[in-house]
């Protein structure tokens, strides 16, 4: 396994691409079997998997997700702590995608995705590319609003607890939140939920001015 990794830049190991490189062995798919046993490789999901912990190849959960089940993106509580806006560190990778709700439990943690329909998926995704490969991502205005989208508030006051007592989110960091995307996914996501944590953030912006 060592020699294959020498030869191999990503972390990230198709079935296929295995299967290949033992071609000429009588029992491949056994082979891949007895790599997963002895923690050589870890099993993702069908057809996916990374190399084991002994090998110490970095990879990406953000990355990862978008492998697993897609197309998808990053949204909800994970994207919020990637962006710095709620004070836990979120484990479970929780996703947006507009297949079936779906859950994966791996070797190297849990990842959700959520159904959302094709019109409400792309206003406030965000490209990212890194070293360890790329991923698409919610803006902290969409990840809100996608959060709000699943709530069944209607008023600014529930909008407000639902923003600082559930999220325990700063009002400094509301107050630099984009405003005109916030207007933009509103108007597209037509939900009373999402139209009262617009009304809420912007009297938050009345007030500070």
């Amino acid at each position: 396994m060592e020699e294959i990794l020498q030869n191999v830049e990503s972390p990230y190991l198709t079935t296929e691409f295995l299967l290949s490189l033992y071609s000429g062995h009588k029992a491949a798919r056994d082979k891949l079997k007895n790599l997963v046993r002895s923690g050589d490789l870890l099993h993702i999901k069908q057809g996916l998997y990374l190399p084991g912990e002994k090998y110490k190849r970095p990879y990406s959960k953000e990355v990862l997700s978008g492998m697993i089940y897609g197309p998808s993106a990053i949204s909800f509580e994970y994207a919020l702590s990637y962006h710095g806006m709620i004070p836990e560190r979120v484990e479970t990778v929780t996703c947006i995608c507009f297949k079936r709700d779906k859950n994966f439990t791996t070797p190297v943690g849990t990842f959700h995705y959520k159904y959302l329909a094709k019109e409400l998926y792309p206003v406030g995704l965000k490209f990212h590319q890194t070293e360890l490969g790329n991923f698409f991502m919610a803006s902290k205005e969409k990840a809100l609003c996608d959060l709000a989208y699943l709530q069944k508030f209607k008023d600014e006051k529930a909008a407000l607890e639902f923003l600082h007592q559930d999220l325990r989110i700063e009002e400094s960091d509301l107050l630099e939140l984009d405003t005109g995307l916030l207007f933009e996914l509103s108007k597209v996501y037509q939900r009373a939920s999402t139209r009262a944590l617009l009304d809420a953030l912007l009297a938050l912006n009345t007030r500070k001015s």
